[in-house]
């Protein structure tokens, strides 16, 4: 089944990459394959939304339990690039932060 999103992943380098859109239809989808890496990486998380083109609340909602999923194992997750969208998502949320952005 097509989502709209692609998600590749290296759990030797506990790197995240998402591309394409992200909306309520593709997020249950998304949050079982974000368990999925979990549970097979280690260390720092990164995450590269630098060809991200669209994400909404429901997937923001995913990256937060992403992150609080990781807290739970002393381990942390980092954004390492975004599109613009995505940039201005984070700021008016204001969790930028939570994935070590400033």
């Amino acid at each position: 089944m097509s989502f709209g999103w692609k998600l590749d992943v290296s759990a030797e380098e506990a790197l995240i990459k998402i591309s394409g859109e992200i909306d309520f239809t593709g997020t249950p989808a998304l949050r079982e394959e974000l368990h999925k890496f979990i549970e097979i990486s280690s260390g720092e998380v990164r995450v590269d939304l630098s060809e991200l083109e669209y994400l909404d609340s429901s997937g923001l909602a995913s990256l937060i339990e992403l992150r609080r999923m990781l807290t739970l194992k002393d381990r942390t997750v980092v954004i390492i690039s975004v599109t613009e969208q995505v940039d201005k998502l984070l700021h008016l949320t204001q969790v930028k932060s939570l994935f070590g952005m400033e």
